[in-house]
């Protein structure tokens, strides 16, 4: 009798604990002294499972740094969505957008967008990576999609464009403000926040 096939589901399951171990490794010894031996001596998972998720070494750092940017995505979004839910009646649409524009815009932001930049260069010759980040991608955009429904429902925007594509839109202008990142220049990153906040009223047509 032949051996059932690996679901989608094993391998992220795999995928996840091989982080969960790979992270801890980084926390513990950073990234120059990181022994990929140990992780999956921990973990349980041979070198050659690891290779196939995520290519080498530092393509399973990356991940471990897309991890992170993750977590950093959801807590945005919970700030978001909290605010959605518990802001009183005198608060505007316009404070939810500058909300979605300032909150990246944040110490923590700019080292998030660095680590997914790394991630996203490691992905390209990675085809699994380039699947978890993919995966990333649509499910922080769902939940955000999710926040923007209910300012809908709550009278706040009326958007000119698909909602789903919006949150995605939102979501991957991380990358153009990388390179804001790179002038250290406080003016342009305001000014860059302003014309976001901008485009962002264009397409959400607050109504408050």
């Amino acid at each position: 009798m032949t051996e059932p096939r690996p679901t989608r589901v094993d391998g992220r399951e795999t995928m996840d604990r091989l982080l969960e171990f790979a992270e801890r490794e980084l926390n513990e010894v950073g990234a120059v002294k990181f022994q990929l031996s140990r992780v999956l001596d921990a973990a349980g998972i041979s070198k050659s499972s690891a290779y196939h998720h995520f290519g080498s070494r530092d393509g399973i750092i990356a991940a471990v740094e897309m991890k992170t940017v993750t977590q950093q995505i959801e807590e945005n979004n919970r700030i978001f969505r909290l605010f959605v839910e518990n802001a009183s009646e005198d608060q505007s649409a316009t404070e939810f957008l500058r909300l979605l524009v300032t909150t990246s815009g944040k110490s923590a932001g700019e080292v998030s967008r660095q680590r997914r930049a790394a991630t996203l260069v490691a992905a390209q010759g990675i085809p699994a990576l380039a699947q978890f980040v993919g995966e990333t991608q649509r499910e922080a955009a769902e939940k955000l999609a999710e926040t923007l429904e209910l300012a809908i429902e709550r009278g706040w925007i009326s958007p000119t464009a698909p909602v789903l594509g919006i949150a995605h839109w939102i979501l991957t202008s991380v990358f153009g403000r990388i390179l804001i990142d790179l002038t250290h220049d406080d003016e342009t990153k305001a000014a860059w926040e302003e014309t976001t906040l901008v485009a962002q009223i264009a397409v959400m047509n607050p109504q408050s």
